[in-house]
């Protein structure tokens, strides 16, 4: 182990990922946890070179995802964006394209190891990003939240992938009458819900082996969910002893991107 303020973060990319989702991490990151003394290297890895996101942004990976699982011990932080839910189905629907970047979130959440410089290993989703690591089957045994349009299909994947995951906020069923106006009431119904219960993200805690889960609701609150990993991240100080970056240091990072930082 070394006692190192310098730490990697792996992000996922998939065709047609909405880009706020990657890149919100990333500045959060950079402007929070980085001002606060940690040294931060991002890497991308996905089943292309270059993947676009869904507003057509170009994201070129740094490796291929069976490298980024070679060396998956080599990672602090382990980022999952999402994207529009039908982009997330037809994505895993092909397990011959994607079986690679499953297998690594499962790998990764299953790291019985602190990280190389001796603290604790995050996974985050982003948005239905959590759609991916439940299919994934890494969310079992833990309590975990979406956007409010997926938080069905998350139920759906967690079912079938894990076990004993559960699902927050709790809002009714989509009606499958396929009518236009039920389809956007249950919208309308399911916004006003998540939004009342005000599940911006959820720290699950660390699961059986270690990891610190985290999950964020829809696209801006990926925002938040940064900020509060950047409070729980870890820094070695002069005098030897490891300390977290804190609430201050997240507080800071908010003032500096001009953000009104919302609490879970």
């Amino acid at each position: 182990m070394s006692k190192s303020n310098s730490l990697k973060v792996l992000l996922l990319p998939f065709p047609s990922f909405d880009t706020l989702d990657l890149y919100a991490p990333i500045e959060v990151l950079g402007k929070g946890a980085a001002t606060g003394g940690l040294d931060i290297t991002f890497e991308i890895a996905a089943i292309q070179h270059c993947t676009l996101s869904a507003e057509k942004v170009p994201v070129y990976s740094t490796q291929t995802i069976a490298d980024a699982l070679k060396k998956i011990d080599e990672y602090e932080i382990v980022i999952q964006p999402g994207g529009g839910i039908q982009d997330i189905e037809k994505y895993l629907g092909d397990l011959r394209t994607n079986g690679e970047h499953l297998e690594l979130l499962k790998c990764f959440s299953e790291l019985k190891t602190s990280s190389q410089r001796g603290c604790r290993r995050f996974l985050m989703s982003i948005c239905t990003g959590a759609l991916i690591v439940g299919f994934s089957g890494a969310f079992s045994h833990l309590t975990v939240t979406t956007h409010y349009e997926g938080l069905d299909k998350l139920i759906h994947y967690c079912e079938l992938r894990g076990e004993g995951t559960t699902v927050v906020p709790d809002i009714r069923k989509k009606p499958d009458n396929g009518k236009v106006s039920d389809i956007e009431q249950w919208a309308w119904d399911g916004y006003k819900t998540a939004q009342k219960q005000n599940k911006r993200w959820v720290d699950a805690g660390c699961n059986v082996f270690g990891v610190r889960v985290i999950s964020s609701g829809g696209i801006s609150c990926g925002i938040d969910a940064s900020l509060f990993l950047v409070s729980e991240l870890e820094k070695w100080e002069k005098n030897g002893q490891c300390k977290k970056l804190g609430i201050e240091q997240a507080q800071l990072g908010a003032r500096i991107m001009e953000y009104a930082w919302r609490w879970a």
